[in-house]
């Protein structure tokens, strides 16, 4: 069995690896400085932009291995995203332990009660955004050309997935803020479908 440590950091946050092995140490876990996953990306952006935590768990992880993350805000930034990776790494048979919802694996009753949570709140999710579609009028899609060519959109895609901000994309580009943020909005959907 090896142990591997996952955390989010945001990307303004000093990466200290010592100070995140530290933490795990004073929390008794004992965690080899190469596999401790740093991964410098926002709390607000998806999972779909989170490379480093998907490759650990596609790739890194097997049967029996126990991953340690630090918050519940490591497995994405909403509850479906969180319930659809806590999914695949129960199916996965990958061992779990969040330290903010607790420090002891989540197996067992504790395991069916996060579950539970996740869904509670997956399905509270739902509903407030369900809400807040049905207050939104739809607009119909004016004939203007795009401004950016298809290979700026994927410049623009692969900046935004490594920091760089709406506001300094916009500024790079010389677009409005609002074309970067059709274009992010258009590759989530391209990539959930």
């Amino acid at each position: 069995m090896r142990i591997y440590g996952y955390v989010r950091v945001d990307p303004t946050q000093n990466l200290d690896e010592k100070s995140f092995i530290s933490f795990f140490y004073n929390c008794g876990f004992t965690i080899k400085k190469n596999r401790l996953i740093l991964e410098e990306v926002f709390v607000d952006k998806s999972l779909i932009y989170r490379d480093k935590l998907h490759n650990l768990i596609d790739y890194s992880l097997e049967d029996g291995d126990l991953l340690i993350i630090k918050s519940i805000d490591c497995l994405g930034c909403n509850f479906s995203e969180i319930t659809e990776i806590s999914n695949k790494i129960f199916q996965k048979k990958i061992r779990l332990i969040c330290l903010d919802y607790s420090k002891n694996e989540l197996s067992g009753d504790l395991r069916t009660f996060y579950l539970h949570f996740l869904k509670i709140c997956c399905d509270f999710e739902k509903q407030f955004d369900f809400s807040n579609h049905i207050n939104k009028k739809t607009a119909k899609k004016v004939g203007r050309p795009e401004i950016l060519s298809n290979e700026q959109k994927k410049q623009v895609i692969d900046m935004f997935k490594k920091g760089w901000t709406i506001y300094s994309l916009a500024k790079h580009f010389s677009v409005t803020r609002t074309v970067i943020q059709r274009v992010i909005r258009n590759s989530r959907n391209v990539d959930c479908n």
